[in-house]
């Protein structure tokens, strides 16, 4: 058996460790069907060990679907929303629109995007172990399909609710990333949602430098970079910074899309949050009144797009003191985030410290307690316990138990989210 194996050449003798078979003329058939079924009908089985992109290339169609939509998962919206520093991420619906369009054969890359895009988390980890373990037995040109992975794997880890988990990604994607704009900003994301916001920036920054030499200033893709360092920009207070990068990039998406596009409602909402935070609450409210259109236009009542857009307005109206309109946005925006995302998801703790907020306004403190510190939990268990997010529950928790004059329990508090916003801010 041995002499058998020492007479194959080195393709033979991966093929025969990776499948498992003992005749070379099997090995080379096993293979190719290997390759079939993991990349889909491809000719010469010597093209599966190329790059994933490269796999793809036969059918154009395909490779153009699977490009869009690794373009899409890395579009999520920043926005911010009354008493919340931050949105958890979530698949756009372009992406599962896109989704949609991959088929059962179309290879196990393509069909874990389908997974993540539609939500299939777990099963999305399945199918790239799979890929994993293709590329192990020999993929060529392994650094480049092995970030590929990576970064779908990190965007799964986000979307799942796990952005502390993500984390462990952009580790091994630094020295695989190269000029790869999309992985830099996958990256940026990851840190920008975990508050580490120094490493967050440089990545954005890059992303933009080099899409704009790549596209030109005036290329959607350029819109995405300009908004997602613009919010990191607002989330650091630099606010003059801010605006005109979302100014240009609704600019751009307009001119790009039409005025009722759901990129224009992210755009919209992104400016009238920094509006909001700067005091100008009458450029704001139309701004999000018109988000809130679009979205439901696009895609309906029930849309995490539309309770992001409820939760916003809603904050508006309460800093103006409708809390009568505010309270039935705020409730419907979490009835249809526990319907899209579950009860543990993060932007279910979003809508809860909202909520809470609006009833400790009210005076009705025995209701907001235990949202406050359902929320609490909900954003320990998603971001750790050095999160901003934590902080900001924290301090809200805090405050509603100095209103109730337990300050005995209220005072660890505060310290705790002082701590944390000192050391994730840098301050």
């Amino acid at each position: 058996m041995m002499d058998w194996f020492n007479n194959l050449n080195n393709t033979e003798k991966i093929a025969a460790v990776a499948i498992g078979v003992t005749v070379g003329l099997a090995v080379i058939k096993g293979l190719f069907e290997l390759c079939k079924w993991l990349f889909g009908q491809k000719k010469d089985p010597d093209l599966a060990l190329e790059i994933i992109d490269d796999t793809l290339k036969e059918n154009k169609q395909l490779r153009q679907t699977v490009k869009q939509l690794e373009e899409q998962l890395a579009k999520p919206s920043l926005e911010t929303s009354f008493a919340s520093e931050q949105s958890t991420l979530v698949p756009s619906v372009e992406a599962r629109e896109l989704a949609k369009l991959i088929n059962e054969d179309d290879g196990l890359y393509a069909q874990a995007l389908k997974a993540i895009a539609e939500g299939g988390n777990e099963k999305a980890d399945c199918l790239l172990d799979e890929t994993q373990q293709f590329l192990d037995t020999g993929q060529q040109k392994k650094d480049e399909a092995q970030a590929k992975i990576y970064m779908a794997r990190m965007q799964n880890t986000s979307y799942a609710g796990r952005p502390q988990k993500a984390l462990q990604y952009c580790n091994k994607l630094t020295t695989l990333a190269g000029n790869d704009a999309l992985i830099i900003n996958n990256m940026a994301l990851v840190y920008y949602e975990n508050a580490k916001y120094k490493k967050a920036e440089p990545l954005y920054r890059r992303a933009l430098k080099i899409d704009e030499a790549s596209f030109g200033p005036e290329h959607p893709k350029v819109a995405i970079r300009l908004n997602n360092l613009a919010g990191l920009l607002q989330a650091t207070n630099r606010l003059d910074e801010a605006e005109p990068l979302m100014r240009r990039a609704l600019k751009i998406d307009e001119a790009s899309f039409g005025p009722e596009h759901p990129d224009v409602a992210r755009d919209l909402n992104n400016l009238a949050q920094l509006l909001q935070a700067t005091n100008r609450l009458d450029e704001a409210e139309p701004l999000m009144r018109r988000a809130l259109k679009i979205d439901e236009a696009s895609f309906g009542s029930e849309h995490p797009n539309v309770a992001r857009d409820l939760n916003n307005l809603a904050g508006l109206l309460q800093a103006t003191n409708r809390l009568d309109e505010a309270e039935p946005l705020y409730r419907r925006a979490l009835k249809i985030d526990e319907a899209s995302f579950g009860p543990e998801h993060p932007n279910v703790a979003r809508d809860l410290n909202n909520l809470a907020q609006l009833l400790k306004a009210t005076n009705r403190l025995d209701e907001a307690e235990p949202l406050m510190r359902r929320a609490l939990k909900i954003d320990e268990a998603s971001f750790g316990p050095e999160h901003p997010n934590v902080a900001r529950d924290l301090n809200n928790l805090a405050q509603l138990l100095k209103a109730t004059n337990r300050l005995d329990e209220a005072e660890p508090l505060y310290r705790r989210a002082l701590t944390i916003l000192e050391n994730s801010l840098g301050l």
